[in-house]
């Protein structure tokens, strides 16, 4: 009887620490998808606006619409995304965006994450 109690506290410890870790790698592995597709997502959008690249966008609305479209196509898993345009100015280069994930951790409980970035991007002209 000895035996199985201890085995059963084992096997519990050791599921709980493969959960705890399986939580820490989803939360950090969403936060990391999110801020590299909002930085690729500005950057791309950006160089096609100031050096005049590819199909050519000429207004705010384009540029959202490019930004948007680059952004969703960087993020791969199973994300509830949420972009707040907080600064965009289409004449000087400049754009700040907030984007918000929400998604399901292995527990099944709702978690999420936030990443703020600015870029001034100067053309080469």
């Amino acid at each position: 009887m000895r035996t199985v109690i201890v085995s059963v506290i084992g096997i519990s410890s050791v599921l709980l620490v493969v959960m705890i870790q399986s939580t820490i790698n989803t939360e950090a592995l969403r936060s990391e998808e999110i801020s590299e597709a909002l930085s690729t997502a500005m950057v791309q959008t950006m160089s096609e606006v100031m050096e005049r690249e590819s199909y050519g966008i000429e207004n705010r609305n384009e540029m959202i619409a490019a930004f948007l479209q680059a952004m969703i196509q960087k993020v791969n898993s199973d994300i509830s995304l949420t972009v707040k345009i907080h600064q965009l100015n289409y004449e000087t280069g400049t754009m700040e965006v907030e984007a918000q994930g929400e998604f399901l951790l292995p527990d099944h409980k709702k978690k999420r994450v936030s990443v703020r970035r600015r870029i001034a991007f100067a053309s080469q002209g």
